[in-house]
C-alpha cells in the first residue's frame, strides 16, 4: 500500500513539473515566435491608355501632320511620361515613316497626342499608334487642376497674311503656381464630326493667374470644310507635383 501511495505522489508530481515546465515553454514560445507577415494587399488594377482614333493629315505639298485621340481609363493613376510611334502606311500597305513622340496624361483625361512635319512622298492612307509602357504614378482624389482655354475663335486667314486658316483663344493659368510648359492641341472636325485638320502650340512660363492669348495657324490648305474646332490645354502635373495635392 506504501509502495503505491509513494508511485501515486510520484506521478502526481511528475504531471505537476511537466504542466509548469510545459506553461513556461508555451509561454516562451509565444515571447520570441517571430511576427506573422500580413499577407500583401492585391496591386492595383491599371488599365492601359486607350486609342480612340488615329489618323494622318495634309499639311501642306508633300508635308503630311498626324494626330490621335486617347483616353486614361484610371482616375486614381496617371502618367509622368510614356513614349507613342505613329505608324504611316501607303496603300499598298508599306511603312512609309516611323514618327516617335513623347507624352504625359492626367488621372482620367482625354487628350490629342499631334505631330507635325512629317515629308513623305507618298501620301499615307493608315495610321497606327502604338504606345509604350507609361510611367504610372497613382493619384489620389484628383479633381482635375484650374487650366482652360477661352475667348475661342476661328475662321479663314486674313487676305494677305498667308495664313490659310487661324484658331485664336486665350490661354488661362488659374492655380496658384508658374507652370513652365502648356501644351494646347487644337483639331478642326467638318460638318460629320469627323476631323480634318490638326495642329498645336507650346505656351512657355505661364504664370500663376496669366491670362495669354495665343494663335494656332495653318499656312497650307488642307482638304474638307471646317464646322468646329476642339482645344485641348494640359501640362505635365509632375513639374509641379504641388498640384497633384500629394
Amino acid at each position: 500500500m506504501e509502495n503505491k501511495r509513494r508511485l501515486f505522489k510520484q506521478i502526481f508530481i511528475a504531471v505537476i513539473y511537466l504542466a509548469i515546465f510545459s506553461g513556461i515553454g508555451t509561454g516562451i514560445y509565444f515571447l520570441i515566435r517571430p511576427t506573422p507577415v500580413p499577407p500583401a494587399p492585391p496591386a492595383p488594377t491599371i488599365y492601359p491608355i486607350e486609342k480612340i482614333w488615329a489618323q494622318s493629315f495634309l499639311s501642306g505639298p508633300g508635308v503630311y501632320s498626324v494626330g490621335a485621340k486617347i483616353r486614361n481609363p484610371n482616375t486614381g493613376f496617371g502618367s509622368s511620361a510614356f513614349t507613342y510611334t505613329f505608324y504611316l502606311y501607303d496603300t499598298s500597305g508599306n511603312l512609309l515613316i516611323a514618327k516617335v513622340g513623347q507624352s504625359f496624361i492626367w488621372p482620367g483625361e482625354s487628350k490629342y497626342l499631334v505631330e507635325g512635319g512629317i515629308n513623305s512622298t507618298k501620301a499615307p492612307v493608315k495610321v497606327e499608334l502604338e504606345i509604350g509602357e507609361p510611367v504610372w504614378h497613382e493619384v489620389k482624389d484628383f479633381r482635375g487642376i484650374d487650366l482652360t482655354v477661352g475667348n475661342v475663335s476661328y475662321g479663314k486667314g486674313a487676305p494677305g497674311s498667308g495664313k490659310f486658316y487661324m484658331v485664336d483663344a486665350v490661354a488661362t493659368n488659374g492655380t496658384s503656381y508658374d507652370l513652365n510648359n502648356i501644351h494646347i492641341s487644337a483639331v478642326v472636325f467638318n460638318g460629320a464630326d469627323l476631323p480634318i485638320a490638326v495642329n498645336l502650340t507650346v505656351l512657355e512660363n505661364l504664370k500663376s493667374k496669366e491670362n495669354r492669348s495665343f494663335s494656332i495657324p495653318w499656312f497650307s490648305s488642307f482638304p474638307g470644310t471646317p464646322a468646329r474646332v476642339d482645344l485641348n490645354i494640359s501640362t505635365n502635373l509632375w513639374e509641379r507635383p504641388e498640384l497633384l495635392g500629394q
